[in-house]
């Protein structure tokens, strides 16, 4: 049966509908059959983008580290409460650890490496409180700390360990992923194998004199502050370092800015010429993914409806240069007004 509409009316096409025959259908680009086919009787009629609803963009996933990349490895310890027979308080040393792969993090990118961090720094801190039990402690008597410390600076600049920690005993560890660490310009590769610090990077004492490290052997066994390990970073905690410039370097593609805009493209409307092509575009929009995902545009804009009959439609989203966009995991949702303009 073949529906004849009447002046005006709405359709609504999902990416998670007619997977049985379309089941290569993504959010970024899907056909659905209509239930039934719509014939357009007369002239006259119009097709318009009323709704659009989108998943989440990965803004620098998939440009900065793969999932299995490490991103950050931090080990402390603390001195966990006991009582021996006689009822006497004891302490007892409990190493704890923390691993982070670009997989944990999948659903806390951001577009600026200031907010990245600070979600980065927080998983830490919320895992060594999640970890701890009660009477236990962090810190020796003398007040060294049995953990890394990390603070923030106005000028938006991540420090570490910027108090007392615990180096001697090699208690406190701060290993960064290595492909990371190239990124943000923290280190630079001289030759296969070879290394050293980046501009973005800062080495600082806590005092005039110079420590001897001893929380990182290097070559020959001989301390040092730092060495490419492993696919990590090992940063001694005997000084202080001083991340610059992340949200210069921590910034998804130029190319593909996270707000930006993208095309809608169906195959119900009539081609129209986009640059040096002939396409489907159905309405353009604005991406923002930390406002919205969900687009009612406050004035439709209206193509001519292509064919007499309409069985199977067919919607991209697709970059401005062309490219099909990359959303993160979820589903597409679009309603169309069709409507008949009698002159």
């Amino acid at each position: 049966m073949t529906l004849v509409p009447s002046s005006s009316f709405y359709v609504t096409l999902m990416s998670h509908a007619s997977t049985r025959e379309f089941p290569q259908n993504r959010a970024q680009h899907f056909r659905n059959r209509l239930p039934k086919p719509i014939r357009f009787v007369g002239r006259g009629w119009h097709v318009g983008m009323v709704s659009l609803s989108l998943p989440t963009i990965p803004t620098v996933a998939e440009a900065f580290v793969n999932e299995k990349d490490p991103l950050l490895y931090v080990r402390w310890h603390e001195r966990a409460y006991d009582q021996d027979d006689k009822g006497n308080d004891r302490w007892r040393p409990q190493q704890r650890e923390l691993k982070l792969l670009g997989q944990d993090m999948k659903d806390h990118w951001s577009s600026t490496g200031s907010q990245f961090f600070h979600k980065l720094v927080y998983r830490y801190e919320q895992e060594r409180a999640k970890l701890t039990q009660p009477k236990n402690k962090w810190a020796q008597d003398n007040g060294v700390k049995l953990y890394p410390t990390f603070e923030w600076t106005s000028q938006g600049d991540l420090l570490l360990n910027t108090v007392r920690v615990d180096s001697k005993s090699q208690v406190a560890r701060v290993l960064w992923g290595q492909t990371l660490a190239l990124k943000m310009g923290w280190i630079e590769q001289v030759s296969r194998g070879t290394f050293r610090l980046g501009p973005n990077l800062l080495q600082e004492f806590h005092a005039d004199k110079i420590p001897t490290p001893t929380d990182v052997p290097g070559a020959d066994n001989q301390p040092t502050f730092w060495k490419v390990d492993g696919g990590y970073l090992v940063l001694s905690v005997t000084c202080n370092w001083r991340f610059v410039n992340l949200n210069k370097t921590f910034c998804p593609s130029t190319e593909m800015p996270p707000t930006r805009p993208l095309h809608v493209y169906c195959n119900v409307g009539t081609s129209s010429m986009v640059g040096n092509r002939i396409t489907d575009l159905l309405r353009e929009i604005k991406y923002h993914p930390q406002e919205t995902t969900h687009f009612e545009p406050r004035h439709i804009q209206y193509v001519p409806v292509r064919n007499e009959v309409v069985e199977i439609v067919e919607t991209q989203m697709a970059e401005t240069n062309g490219d099909l966009v990359q959303f993160g995991e979820g589903h597409s949702i679009l309603t169309l007004h069709f409507k008949r303009e009698v002159v």
